[in-house]
């Protein structure tokens, strides 16, 4: 970017907000970012909204934005389009971390993925959201997946009590796989330079 380029800003889901802060600072992105919570998936109507009135604000600034998210609600396209918005490459923040073709290769060999964020609240999204509980969660989870797959990407210490609880209550091995931060790094920088016009 030059000085006379518009300032860019990055709104992002929160399950990415370490990855991102990290490679902010070591990349020395001048990115500000807002993130909004994760949790927000479990009522994309809600989702959507919270990301019009954060589009609408950063439009209002004058900023070109980078939208870190992958298709998490009805109108994603429509809303990470047009000159002044470039989204991340991905239909979802796994694809996001890692890739295209590793993602949907262990999606295809029924892996369930889990990250850092979402491993923490787990009881949320399956017991509250999702209803599903004992034997039911457990034919359910085994009916549509053969592992659990924890993405680390080496930021955070590895949540082992919730990972273990998790397997036992879905009755699914559990894999934690090292992440870079290649792919993450690589869609960000892509969206930025579209965004700023320097392609």
């Amino acid at each position: 970017m030059t000085q006379a380029d518009p300032p860019v800003v990055c709104i992002a889901c929160s399950i990415f907000q370490r990855e991102i802060q990290h490679l902010i600072q070591v990349k020395a992105w001048d990115v500000p970012c807002r993130f909004l919570g994760s949790m927000l998936h479990l009522e994309p109507a809600r989702l959507e909204e919270r990301l019009e009135v954060s589009l609408e604000g950063a439009h209002r600034e004058g900023r070109r934005i980078v939208l870190a998210y992958g298709d998490c609600c009805p109108r994603m396209e429509d809303l990470g389009g047009g000159e002044a918005v470039s989204r991340t490459q991905g239909i979802n923040c796994c694809e996001i971390l890692l890739g295209r073709e590793a993602y949907r290769a262990m999606r295809k060999e029924g892996a369930f993925f889990l990250l850092p964020e979402w491993a923490v609240h787990w009881k949320r999204v399956f017991k509250d959201s999702l209803g599903l509980e004992g034997i039911n969660a457990r034919t359910f989870m085994q009916e549509m997946h053969t592992r659990l797959v924890y993405l680390d990407t080496g930021l955070v210490p590895v949540p082992q009590a919730e990972l273990d609880e998790i397997a036992a209550y879905s009755g699914l091995p559990l894999e934690i796989l090292p992440t870079s931060l290649d792919h993450l790094q690589a869609s960000l920088k892509a969206a930025i330079t579209r965004v700023s016009g320097h392609e």
